[in-house]
């Protein structure tokens, strides 16, 4: 049997995006991600 549970919010997993510079001769990294819900209305 099924359980209507309403509406809630949900995330999903998503695509990250490493980016890398040299900085003064040292590497740095940062992730570049994106992780939300456009409208609580829908997904």
């Amino acid at each position: 049997m099924k359980k209507n549970i309403g509406s809630m919010l949900a995330l999903y997993p998503s695509p990250l995006i490493v980016v890398g510079a040299m900085v003064d001769g040292k590497p740095s990294w940062t992730l570049v991600a994106h992780a939300g819900t456009v409208a609580h209305s829908h997904l």
